[in-house]
């Protein structure tokens, strides 16, 4: 199946990638609707990347992290996959866009509705989960980690942030996150845990993960939450499934769904790219939240 990668251009909409690694097979769709070949549209692809050293996640290895491929490369020759790890020493000057499966997102409506705090300007990348909110500033947000890295004046919900779970990463920088941070006031509280190295040890991931979602709901009595990977849609995404397992069987919020169908229909739904991925791990913390709540 075909992969698409939507983009922030006033000329190009989208790119679809029939075959990751064939540029011949890539497609430009522009905003007028015009359908043309990656090879017949260069100027516009140039002009697009511009100064920017930007990577496209194009598939995953086998512990889940990306893999990516630089657009500069693929404008003179066959791209090659580029890790997750070469690409982040590259630091925030590397533009990360991911590419996805097309998928319809489900009509799931909800009731967190403030766009006066979450307008969603250009260049963030978030998403709330309303089902977990607890207020008007006390919201779950699922993101990418570039959001969260950038300076967001419109996007007011991030004054109110708390804390900070990072998905991808055991140890973190604190400094590089910028949403949220206000002079003179305490930053959010961040935990970091790489979801994709918790396959060496899954007892002990249970651990983990079971604090994680505490700390979760702690900080979400004082703030608003946001729980981010790099992309917001593989590691993120099981993170925040399992605070609806949490929510459901440690708290006993029979309200809050505990069907994994049910729960990534409803992620989907806010954030059309989540895919069900480590699904070992959301079946063990729910084996875990069952014993525990019996």
């Amino acid at each position: 199946m075909a992969l698409v990668v939507e983009v922030e251009d006033p000329t190009i909409e989208r790119l679809t990638l029939t075959r990751a690694l064939d540029t011949a097979s890539w497609q430009v769709t522009y905003h007028n609707g015009e359908k043309r070949s990656w090879t017949s549209c260069r100027d516009d692809i140039v002009k697009f990347v511009g100064g920017r050293d930007v990577y496209l996640s194009v598939d995953q290895e086998r512990d889940g992290q990306h893999l990516f491929v630089r657009l500069k490369d693929a404008l003179d020759a066959l791209p090659t996959l580029i890790g997750e790890a070469e690409v982040k020493a590259i630091g925030p000057e590397a533009q990360l866009l991911y590419a996805r499966r097309p998928v319809e997102a489900p009509k799931v409506f909800a009731s967190w509705r403030f766009p006066d705090l979450a307008p969603h300007g250009a260049f963030t990348n978030y998403s709330i989960v309303p089902w977990l909110c607890l207020g008007r500033t006390q919201a779950l947000i699922l993101s990418d980690e570039a959001t969260l890295r950038r300076d967001l004046p419109n996007e007011r919900i991030f004054e109110h942030l708390t804390l900070i779970v990072n998905c991808h990463e055991d140890r973190v920088d604190l400094a590089k996150y910028r949403a949220g941070a206000k002079p003179g006031a305490p930053r959010p509280t961040v935990v970091a845990h790489a979801i994709h190295r918790w396959f060496s040890n899954m007892s002990a991931s249970i651990e983990k993960n079971d604090a994680i979602q505490r700390a979760i709901w702690h900080h979400l009595q004082h703030g608003s939450v946001a729980i981010h990977c790099l992309a917001g849609i593989h590691r993120a995404a099981v993170v925040t499934a399992c605070h609806f397992l949490f929510r459901h069987y440690s708290l006993g919020h029979k309200d809050i769904p505990a069907d994994f169908g049910d729960i990534y229909r409803k992620l989907r739904s806010v954030r059309p790219a989540v895919s069900p991925a480590y699904l070992d791990i959301l079946r063990r913390y729910e084996a875990h939240v069952k014993a525990n709540a019996a």
